[in-house]
């Protein structure tokens, strides 16, 4: 059984249609609509950052990146991440830009700023590379560890 008063809204309702896909494709291409991801797509490095009860960690994923050639800079309580990646070929050969048929990953220099919470320790930054996974772990201040209180008995 079909709707008959419907009928007369289906063109209507096929250019609403359209439009909701053209905005759903443009909003798609700027900051995706989610709280949990509030970088644009391609942000590189992409990083995932937590708090622990001792500290704040941050992993910063710089495959192919050269750790050696990676500086951190921490500034007014934000922590800079700059580097160089290349995408240079295995065997040593360069290869026109004209003779690619796709090319995703880009090469050349990046910076990534992140603001840091508040009663860190600027003093304890420690930051090692393994697999192509950056840590940088960064202890709280004494004071703004959580502390278990005794409970005296009188």
């Amino acid at each position: 059984m079909s709707a008959g008063w419907f009928e007369p809204y289906d063109a209507w309702y096929g250019d609403f249609n359209s439009l909701r896909q053209e905005l759903d494709r443009l909003f798609d291409i700027g900051v995706p609509l989610s709280n949990i991801r509030s970088v644009p797509r391609g942000t590189f490095p992409a990083i995932n950052m937590y708090e622990t009860k001792d500290g704040v960690n941050v992993q910063a994923l710089i495959p192919g990146v050269d750790p050696q050639k990676v500086q951190l800079n921490f500034e007014n309580n934000t922590l800079t991440i700059k580097g160089e990646r290349s995408t240079a070929q295995a065997e040593g050969a360069e290869i026109a830009r004209e003779r690619y048929h796709r090319r995703e990953r880009f090469s050349g220099s990046f910076a990534r700023v992140v603001s840091l919470p508040d009663g860190i320790n600027p003093e304890s930054i420690t930051a090692n590379c393994k697999d192509g996974v950056l840590n940088i772990k960064i202890a709280k201040r004494e004071e703004q560890k959580p502390r278990q209180i005794p409970v005296k008995v009188s």
